[in-house]
């Protein structure tokens, strides 16, 4: 009997262990990423990891070059093979496909709206980073792209970050000594 009750302490203390990173996967790659053109909204649901085209910098590069946009006249899908979804809004769009968590990763699908792309994907927290490494094939054939957590007080000189009216993001909350961030 009490080899059987160590026994099974072993596997509780096992089974707890191997729930902890479950939980703290979720949370780490839930929330606000931001690049250096866009800003992702993730949310974890039933397993799955939502990501959505959140905000994007008004101007922003499109093909190489600088474009001026408008709430009235978006950023449209205009890439997509699919000519009925070509005049939907970047902005608010859904960009992850059947993300889930595998070991210390999510894997699935990413949507590259600049190429009208559905690439296998990988989404990992590295360094306080969301990394993500869109590819065809194998991973190593691929391309990262890196997001910092979203700083909601940073000041952009020249450009405006035009956030998605479905999302909330965080605020910009800083004391009365604190100045925004400037990139």
């Amino acid at each position: 009997m009490n080899q059987r009750w160590r026994c099974c302490q072993a596997a509780l203390f096992a089974l707890s262990i191997a729930l902890l990173p479950v939980q703290s996967l979720a949370s780490d790659i839930e929330g606000w990423w931001q690049s250096w053109d866009s800003l992702l909204f993730i949310a974890v649901e039933q397993g799955e990891a939502r990501v959505f085209a959140a905000g994007i910098f008004n101007p922003s590069l499109v093909k190489g070059e600088q474009v001026s946009w408008s709430l009235e006249e978006p950023l449209t899908d205009l890439e997509n093979s699919d000519p009925n979804l070509r005049n939907r809004s970047l902005l608010g769009l859904e960009v992850g496909d059947d993300l889930r968590r595998s070991g210390k990763r999510w894997q699935g699908r990413i949507y590259d709206p600049r190429s009208g792309t559905w690439y296998k994907s990988r989404l990992s927290i590295v360094d306080g980073q969301l990394n993500i490494r869109g590819y065809i094939g194998m991973p190593m054939l691929g391309q990262t792209r890196v997001f910092d957590p979203y700083e909601p007080c940073e000041v952009y000189e020249d450009k405006a970050m035009v956030i998605w009216s479905g999302a909330k993001p965080p605020a910009c909350s800083f004391d009365s000594e604190a100045e925004p961030v400037s990139p």
